[in-house]
């Protein structure tokens, strides 16, 4: 998937924010969040030059939810993007979604749905990214905006790929340090999206396996292995930009990223054994 955020959908009149996921790739893309080291505060601002959650050093928890879109409209699109944008500030912030008062309509839910209330941010980051059938839809006249390697993703020797919980049209990748405020930012907004995305599969995640930052040591994985220190960290500005940051195919995907989900089984016990 891609992961760069309102110059796509300006560059298209749409609006806001957002990344991609494809079969397994999506665009995590620009201009949507600072990816600089998590600020004594516990939280990692939003906006900024890339989006935050790509090269933030990593946090201890993971939500990561793809959703297909359920409309061609354009409009609808936007406004979608607009209300998740919001909702990702306020939260990255430390704060309620809206206004937490209550709902006039007592059969109707709040704004928010309180699981974090009393919580701190976390270091929360929310990236947004589209895969590629996003770009497929003849209603959204995306077609020309899509970077050219954007593409669905083959199966690899071994892959036992389950369609239900593969692929889908935009992903939500959120991070945090606390199980609680990751899982109530996908939930908040998979509830904002209703009738307009429908969430296809998600994945949650616990435990460091890498590292993004020299100022981090690289963890165990289950297998009680190190794996990743070999990874570019975020200070490698240079190889940032030679590996990481996009700077050619459409100019909206321009500071953004790519980013590649898998899912992959560990066996533990044969691995103990052997």
């Amino acid at each position: 998937m891609a992961l760069s955020r309102r110059r796509l959908l300006a560059s298209a009149g749409i609006g806001a924010a957002g990344v991609g996921l494809g079969a397994g790739g999506y665009l995590i893309g620009h201009e949507a969040a600072e990816a600089d080291a998590a600020e004594s505060t516990g939280s990692v601002a939003f906006y900024g030059e890339h989006q935050a959650g790509i090269a933030t050093p990593v946090q201890d928890r993971l939500h990561f939810a793809s959703f297909d879109l359920e409309t061609e409209s354009k409009a609808e699109l936007r406004e979608l993007m607009e209300e998740w944008t919001r909702a990702a500030v306020e939260m990255t912030e430390g704060k309620m979604i809206g206004n937490y008062a209550g709902n006039h309509d007592e059969l109707a839910p709040p704004e928010d749905t309180g699981e974090a209330v009393g919580l701190p941010a976390s270091n929360l980051t929310v990236t947004f990214g589209f895969g590629p059938g996003v770009f497929d839809r003849p209603g959204l006249g995306l077609a020309a905006q899509r970077p050219a390697v954007l593409k669905p993703l083959p199966p690899l020797p071994g892959d036992e790929l389950n369609g239900l919980e593969s692929d889908g049209d935009i992903c939500i990748q959120a991070c945090a340090d606390d199980p609680q405020v990751v899982f109530h930012a996908i939930r908040d907004l998979a509830r904002i999206g209703r009738g307009t995305v429908t969430m296809r599969w998600s994945q949650l995640g616990f435990g460091r396996t890498s590292t993004t930052s020299r100022n981090q040591e690289t963890p165990r994985n289950l297998f009680g292995m190190k794996d990743g220190t070999a990874n570019i960290k975020s200070e490698d500005g240079e190889a940032m930009d030679k590996y990481v940051w996009v700077d050619e195919g459409p100019a909206w995907m321009h500071g953004g990223s790519y980013i590649v989900t898998r899912r992959i089984r560990q066996v533990l016990e044969v691995w103990d054994r052997s």
